[in-house]
């Protein structure tokens, strides 16, 4: 792990924030705070570390299990490399983005799915690009984004694209044994389908909301596999209000009955707050079922 003060605000910026600029921005209505990772923040002494890692690596082999995955020797020998990697990620951001938790389960499904092709669609900063190189160091990586101005972390292997993945030709590429990771806020029903039709069939998605807690979310990629497989979503629309704005989802729609009818597996993992403390994620695998005969791929 780097030096403590690396990741620190500088001090006098920091007395700065605190004295004036904190005030000043708590009186207009917005909170003024670092941009420090959470994983900055964690047990040092030697039992509470440990028991972090434990309970982390047992929400994991349950949700590896449900998957039909695993990892030789469990998820223990994964967690602790990447408690000990964590500290020396390139990126650090406090909003948007995935903190430990999330940073967590991507890297540990990776391990398990060990894909020789990764799509990435939707980069921010570049922290997840990162965490799938540190776990699949020999994978092709494909990064998407329409807007990769903000990247802190640049894979010098990784081919990166300012467009939407549907837009780039893939041609020539095997994606039989790919994996897509999908943080981009599209409906993940359309991500479902596209993914289907190019032949990947493992699939990973951020954010997956569940359809009474859409509200709580900026640009949720609506629907949801959560809501595609909610068995009591039935027919009736969904409506939300957020920002002064309303939505609607309609179950019942062709895109959505098309994209729940390829899912062979849907699994949310545990958001792995209990076991560690920090925010909670949303990340779920999703195994596509193969097509039907006669159906295009």
């Amino acid at each position: 792990m780097p030096p403590a003060a690396s990741l620190r605000p500088h001090p006098l910026l920091e007395r700065l924030r605190r004295r004036w600029l904190g005030p000043l921005f708590d009186r207009l209505g917005y909170d003024l705070v670092p941009a420090v990772p959470d994983w900055t923040h964690r047990p040092l002494s030697r039992r509470e570390t440990e028991a972090l890692i434990a309970a982390a690596a047992a929400r994991l082999d349950a949700d590896l299990a449900a998957c039909g995955l695993s990892l030789p020797g469990g998820t223990g020998p994964a967690v602790a490399a990447f408690w000990d990697l964590i500290g020396g990620a390139p990126v650090a951001q406090r909003r948007g983005g995935n903190g430990f938790n999330g940073a967590l389960q991507l890297y540990v499904l990776m391990r398990a799915l060990q894909p020789r092709v990764v799509i990435e669609s939707g980069v921010f900063r570049g922290l997840t690009t990162w965490i799938t190189r540190q776990a699949c160091p020999e994978a092709e990586i494909l990064c998407f984004d329409p807007d990769l101005s903000g990247l802190r972390y640049r894979d010098a292997r990784a081919r990166y694209h300012a467009r939407d993945w549907w837009s780039c030709d893939l041609h020539g590429l095997d994606l039989s044994q790919g994996v897509a990771f999908f943080d981009d806020h599209i409906s993940q029903a359309r991500r479902v389908l596209e993914a289907r039709e190019r032949g990947l069939t493992r699939l990973i998605f951020d954010d997956d909301a569940a359809a009474h807690r859409l509200h709580a979310h900026g640009g949720p990629a609506f629907p949801t596999i959560a809501m595609l497989m909610d068995p009591a979503g039935g027919t009736e629309p969904v409506r939300w209000r957020r920002n002064g704005r309303e939505f609607v989802y309609r179950p019942d729609g062709e895109e959505a009955r098309t994209a729940r009818a390829a899912i062979a597996t849907a699994h949310a993992f545990d958001d792995l707050h209990a076991a560690t403390g920090y925010s909670p994620a949303r990340i779920t695998y999703v195994a596509l079922a193969p097509p039907a005969s006669g159906d295009p791929t």
